[in-house]
């Protein structure tokens, strides 16, 4: 029987989509983001990580179901980046259609294979929310620690597919919260009908101490969450493209 690995569940998340979520945190991630809060969910296994099948994943959905409905949720595949494991994830999101349960994909769109499984995952995936951190590719390997060549093409496919996508975007001081960034942002998904809004999310020391108890240095030691009128100053840039934004 196949099985996910995962982190965690929240169960009522408010974050991760619209409405109340059951919000499941995969673990495996290819990039390295140098804000990463969940640095914990990088390996594939860990000492805390658990294996679960969707049977036994959907016997707790089913007791949030009416919750979920009731604030226009559902349920988030999140991570860690859950495309590691799409046949997990279209597995999970095919059993939650079948109980008419909204579907959400956060990802940072590193998809490896384009082929039956990842359609299959997208056919029954009702909102994908993708992570475009850095348009400049020199910035956003420094960021991210890899390029973003994958992102983009993921970006170009579910604008093929016209698939529902909500942007998120987060501004990092030093990284992302220059105009030059937000304009190429802009100009880049302007022509994408698909894109419903772009959401902007301040970067935030939450999850430094993950990294500690990792073994690892957190390398933006002493940065600092974006200021209202930074943030405000961005939404506007990327208003004048034609997208809505929420932040």
């Amino acid at each position: 029987m196949r099985y996910g690995i995962i982190h965690s569940i929240e169960t009522c998340g408010t974050v991760d989509g619209p409405g109340l979520r059951f919000v499941v945190f995969t673990q495996g991630c290819l990039m390295r983001c140098l804000y990463c809060h969940n640095r914990d969910t990088w390996d594939m296994e860990t000492d805390k990580s658990r294996k679960i099948t969707v049977d036994e994943l959907m016997q707790q959905v089913i007791q949030y179901r009416f919750y979920l409905k009731a604030t226009g949720g559902g349920v988030t595949a999140s991570g860690g980046e859950s495309l590691l494991q799409p046949e997990f994830i279209r597995d999970w999101f095919v059993a939650c259609k079948a109980y008419g349960i909204h579907t959400c994909l956060d990802t940072n769109g590193y998809a490896r294979h384009y082929d039956k499984t990842l359609e299959e995952l997208l056919d029954h995936t009702d909102l994908v929310m993708l992570d475009l951190k850095q348009l400049d590719n020199e910035i956003h390997k420094k960021l991210v620690g890899v390029p973003n060549n994958r992102t983009l093409m993921f970006a170009e496919h579910l604008q093929k597919r016209n698939q529902l996508t909500r942007i998120r975007y987060v501004i990092v001081p030093g990284y992302s919260d220059d105009d030059h960034s937000a304009h190429l942002l802009g100009q880049y998904i302007a022509p994408m009908d698909n894109i419903e809004k772009v959401e902007l999310l301040p970067y935030h020391e939450l999850g430094a101490h993950k990294w500690a108890l990792c073994g690892d240095t957190y390398q933006l030691e002493g940065v600092h969450p974006p200021p209202k009128e930074t943030v405000e100053h961005i939404a506007d840039i990327i208003k004048s493209y034609g997208k809505e934004v929420m932040h």
